[in-house]
């Protein structure tokens, strides 16, 4: 396993739903942004673990 490939697994239950939190109050794409920089997540590492999620941030206004 790749050490890039676990560094979801690094994350704690309160920081997973603190970003879920913080995603879900978001009213902007680039307040997702924001809001995944602050939390230290590449756009990338957050589609492949937060399937779901990404697909609220797709719905938000630019």
């Amino acid at each position: 396993m790749d050490d890039n490939d676990c560094g979801f697994l690094l994350l704690s239950d309160r920081e997973r739903s603190a970003l879920w939190l913080d995603i879900h109050r978001a009213a902007s794409k680039a307040q997702a942004a924001e809001v995944l920089h602050r939390h230290d997540v590449s756009e990338d590492d957050f589609a492949k673990e937060f399937p779901d999620l990404a697909k609220v941030v797709q719905l938000l206004p630019d």
